[in-house]
């Protein structure tokens, strides 16, 4: 390792891997939702696998894919002092984790299709999941330090709302709030930090074009806009407002508090000529973009609620996945170990584009949202419209996979250079930092 470059830590590294690997096998399992939903190809997956599946890749790429990527991103920095302890977490998440997938899969017990989580009503499942949540908090709160720049304090401010929707399901399910709702509200409620993580991923990204860095002063109120709304439901459930009443504040809450800091922070980088250039940052402003104005138009439960989370989750997969191909980027010696290819990101980018479409149109028809397409008594524009879906949901799918085969065998690499003690000769370069200072 060349002398003056710092490097993120072991532990660092394989939260990388559990993330770049919870990506890639979610692909895995929305393979059967996209068959589902593609006319001809229903009859390839049997009506009774579309909800556990739905199950595991909805939490495979989202809690899952979020949590081990904050977890990386956190533990950049972290001091040696501390590493013991968060090897402990990051063992106690990644068994959470199989337990998840497992018990998805295999586990008795009916799938729940709640937003934001999704469950199968078994023990297993839903202990697997507290595991794997509680070593991810528990790994944000070891890591914490003190802010040196705007990025770094836009990753600090993201835990505010992990900390908030744990507090809120705490507190409903002390209130015997139903799981369903309480899940959903801390569903809600760690979107905040989703968004938070993606603007200080923006940063970071714009700032690898030798963008001037935006100010502190300027960025900690938009990363503070982002996150302190997290604290409205926990705040009222605690001052007793009843639940019908704080079912219908979520949604408003999402609806004008959730964009308009990340919208108008892509807008002030976007401003920078530099930040073009940017790895994705353009598409994945344009995909949260997308899925706002996809928001605008949900007036029932149609694939037009799914068009509007693919585009704000789309946005930070992509933004996440770029930020993974930076920190496998060689810290040094660029020459021989040259930085990971980026294509990857074009083709979800485009793959995710095409889905979204497909489902607005879909949802625009009326289709119902959580269930396989059923060609019986559909019109043309209605199979189009699946199909569009079906063929969007394979180049994302593609694009995910092609991912996965270039960021793991790297990851892989850099994890074995932490656990030997004499580095080989054809040993990867120095992985380079990405939320820390460099």
């Amino acid at each position: 390792m060349a002398k003056g470059f710092h490097t993120p830590p072991g532990v660092s590294h394989r939260w990388l891997l559990l993330a770049a690997s919870f990506l890639g096998l979610s692909a895995v399992a929305a393979t059967a939702l996209v068959l589902a939903r593609t006319p001809v190809l229903t009859s390839l997956v049997p009506p009774d696998s579309f909800p556990r599946a739905l199950v595991v890749h909805v939490n495979l790429a989202t809690l899952l894919w979020y949590f081990a990527m904050a977890g990386a991103m956190w533990t950049e920095t972290l001091p040696s002092s501390r590493h013991r302890t968060a090897q402990g977490l990051l063992v106690t998440g990644a068994a959470g984790a199989i337990g998840i997938v497992a018990a998805g899969l295999f586990a008795p017990g009916n799938p729940v299709l709640a937003n934001y989580f999704p469950y199968v009503d078994h023990p297993v499942f839903l202990g697997s999941l507290a595991i794997f949540v509680t070593a991810g908090l528990g790994t944000g709160g070891i890591s914490l330090a003190r802010p040196r720049d705007a990025a770094e304090w836009g990753f600090a401010i993201a835990r505010w709302p992990f900390c908030m929707g744990t507090v809120y399901l705490a507190l409903a399910l002390h209130q015997r709030m139903g799981l369903v709702d309480a899940l959903w509200g801390a569903g809600h409620i760690l979107q905040f930090g989703f968004v938070t993580l993606m603007m200080a991923m923006w940063l970071r990204l714009a700032e690898r074009t030798g963008m001037t860095s935006v100010s502190s002063r300027l960025a900690i109120p938009l990363f503070a806009a982002a996150s302190l709304p997290a604290t409205i439901a926990p705040a009222l459930l605690l001052a007793g407002l009843d639940h019908g009443t704080l079912h219908s504040l979520h949604t408003n809450v999402m609806r004008w508090t959730n964009w308009p800091a990340a919208l108008a922070f892509g807008l002030l980088l976007l401003s920078r000529k530099e930040v073009r250039r940017a790895d994705s940052f353009i598409a994945s402003l344009g995909l949260y973009s997308i899925g706002i104005l996809a928001g605008t138009a949900i007036d029932s439960q149609t694939t037009m609620v799914p068009a509007h989370y693919h585009g704000t989750i789309g946005a930070f997969t992509l933004a996440q996945m770029a930020a993974v191909l930076a920190r496998i980027s060689p810290a040094a010696d660029a020459e021989h170990f040259p930085p990971p290819s980026t294509r990857p990101l074009s083709v979800y980018a485009f793959g995710i584009t095409t889905l979204i479409c497909g489902l607005a149109w879909s949802g625009i028809l009326g289709a119902p949202r959580k269930v396989a397409f059923s060609g019986e008594g559909a019109d043309p524009a209605a199979i189009l419209a699946a199909a569009l879906t079906g063929t969007g949901g394979a180049i994302t799918i593609a694009g995910v996979g092609y991912f996965a085969c270039v960021a793991v065998p790297r990851i892989l690499g850099l994890c074995r250079t932490h656990t030997t003690p004499t580095a080989p000769p054809n040993a990867p370069a120095a992985a380079a930092m990405f939320a820390a200072v460099r």
